[in-house]
């Protein structure tokens, strides 16, 4: 059996996920938003927030491998607002999903100013992030 080779870096996956979530602004500020399309953006926000995670982390293994600390160290700290981010999205669920939207959302759009959104018309990507949220817990 052959090794799988990854073709992209986890810096170009975390930049295709920040995209993503900035592809959500329209979205999230549409009147004609239910509570069932809500709580699939919120739990695609977070799915997604826990890929930026890992893939924070792959970037770390090989400076870290090659003793690169303070480099590693410096770059922990740039992306330590998404661990944040998340947590006090989950922290504001309730039993039935959100109520309304959570606060630590203007956070995070706060911290993606500078990512420009893709130009593609996506449709609705999030849909069925809920209850795949929900079986991940």
């Amino acid at each position: 059996m052959s090794n799988i080779v990854h073709s992209e870096t986890p810096g170009n996956r975390r930049s295709k996920l920040l995209k993503l979530l900035v592809n959500l602004m329209p979205d999230i500020q549409s009147p004609q938003l239910t509570s069932s399309n809500r709580n699939d953006i919120v739990a695609f926000v977070i799915l997604t927030l826990s890929e930026v995670e890992k893939s924070v982390e792959e970037s770390l293994g090989p400076w870290e491998k090659r003793g690169y600390w303070t480099k590693a160290d410096k770059f922990r700290r740039e992306w330590e607002w998404v661990a944040k981010v998340k947590q006090e999205i989950m922290d504001e669920e309730t039993g039935k999903g959100w109520n309304r939207w959570p606060g630590a959302l203007g956070d995070l759009f706060a911290h993606l100013a500078s990512v420009k959104p893709t130009r593609k018309k996506l449709g609705a990507f999030w849909e069925g992030s809920y209850a795949l949220y929900q079986s991940q817990k």
